[in-house]
């Protein structure tokens, strides 16, 4: 056994912001690669007629420009999962109740939704994901208003393609 006292480790503000800068400019070069690796080969330009592609990269650069935001979110996004993967236990063992219905989403108005814990933690974990992904896109400030029209109108397309209720797996309804 050691005699030295053993400390646990402390976090270092200076260090974490370092490391999220580094990880910001590194993800920065991913998306401008990405970007570059999707220019059309015949030389006509981007195949991006509605220049989508320069939106997101434009959304991801000022996102990235404010990474204490960015983890901040994540973090409240963490803390609200837990929430819920704490509530979906107290639900299997008997302990609570489903969510009372908080929003008038038509995709999830079948009753299996909230009567099966599981489906609800799929639909809620869902919910919670849709609008952090949502909530994360309207915040960023200083795009030009076009790109930030176009960046929510695919981020909620994306958001509703990835709806449990499109997969049947994930649909009590199909079930």
């Amino acid at each position: 056994m050691s005699s030295e006292s053993e400390e646990s480790p402390r976090f270092d503000l200076q260090q974490a912001s370092q490391s999220l800068a580094r990880i910001a400019e590194r993800s920065q070069q991913l998306v401008a690669g990405f970007l570059y690796r999707r220019q059309d080969i015949s030389g006509i330009g981007m195949v991006d007629p509605a220049n989508v592609g320069k939106a997101f990269a434009e959304l991801a650069q000022r996102m990235m420009a404010d990474p204490v935001a960015v983890t901040a979110s994540t973090f409240d996004l963490w803390k609200a999962h837990l929430k819920l993967w704490q509530h979906t236990t107290q639900r299997l063992v008997g302990a609570a109740k489903p969510f009372e219905v908080q929003r008038n989403d038509r995709r999830f108005r079948n009753p299996a939704w909230s009567d099966n814990a599981i489906f609800e933690y799929v639909k809620q974990s869902y919910l919670l994901s849709a609008d952090a992904i949502l909530s994360a896109v309207r915040k960023v400030e200083g795009l030009d208003p076009r790109d930030a029209h176009k960046a929510e109108f695919y981020a909620r397309q994306f958001v509703d393609a990835i709806s449990p209720s499109n997969f049947v797996a994930t649909n009590p309804e199909v079930l």
